[in-house]
Formats: structure tokens, C-alpha cells, sequence
């Protein structure tokens, strides 16, 4: 059985490390990106293929909900799951716009694989 992909999205270097680090330790395999130009955010789903997302809310000036809404307006990834993260409580925003799930930093590493576990384990998931 192929392990499931998480893409960690980042513009923080260390973050992108660290995080994958615990994810390749909990039996992921991860891919990182610190940005996402326009319209590559399609691009770079169909490249990398993931189960799931892990994206910050802010890559550099930039607000990432319009990424998440390019995801959803995708008929082949209308269902990826797509977790959230900020040092700021964005979480209506982020859920607002179509994210699966949002986390405020530093999050707990067991909540959130935890997380991501769970929403893997959900049928509706499991087809993408």
C-alpha cells in the first residue's frame, strides 16, 4: 500500500523542514513548496499529487485563500483535503474560503497528525 502524500505549502524554510521531518516520521511521504505563482497552485497538484495539503495562510504579502479557492473550482480536486495554518486565528476566513481545517501555531505535532490521519481515514477522501 502506497503511503499517503502530504504537501507541506510554507514560505518559512525551517517550517517546511520541520514539518515534514515529523510527517516522513509518522509514515508520510511529504513534498514542500515555499511559494505558489497564479495559477501553478493547479500545476503543482497535478506534479506532486498529494492526499492532502498543508498550507500557511500567508506566503510572503500574500493571502493563500485564493489558492484554496482555485482547488475547490478544480473538479479533480474538489475533495482534497486542504489544512490551514497561521500564528493568527484565520480559521473562519480559511474555512469561509473551503479549507478542510485550520490550525493555529505552533500547533502540537500529535494534534495535527492526528488530524491529517483522520481525515485521511474518511471515505470521501479516499478517492482522490
Amino acid at each position: 500500500m502506497t503511503k499517503p502524500k502530504v504537501l507541506v505549502v510554507d514560505d518559512d524554510f525551517m517550517t517546511c523542514n520541520l514539518v515534514e521531518t515529523v510527517l516522513k516520521m509518522e509514515g508520510y511521504q511529504t513534498a514542500s513548496l515555499n511559494r505558489v505563482e497564479g495559477d501553478d497552485v493547479l500545476k503543482v497538484l497535478e506534479l506532486e499529487r498529494p492526499n492532502i495539503i498543508l498550507l500557511d495562510f500567508h506566503l510572503g504579502n500574500q493571502e493563500t485563500t485564493k489558492y484554496v479557492q482555485k482547488i475547490r473550482a478544480s473538479e479533480r480536486w474538489l475533495h482534497l483535503p486542504i489544512i490551514m495554518t497561521s500564528a493568527i486565528d484565520y480559521r473562519r476566513i480559511c474555512l469561509k474560503a473551503g479549507a478542510t481545517d485550520f490550525f493555529v501555531k505552533p500547533f502540537k505535532w500529535e494534534e495535527i497528525t492526528e488530524r491529517i490521519k483522520s481525515i485521511l481515514n474518511n471515505s470521501i477522501y479516499q478517492e482522490i
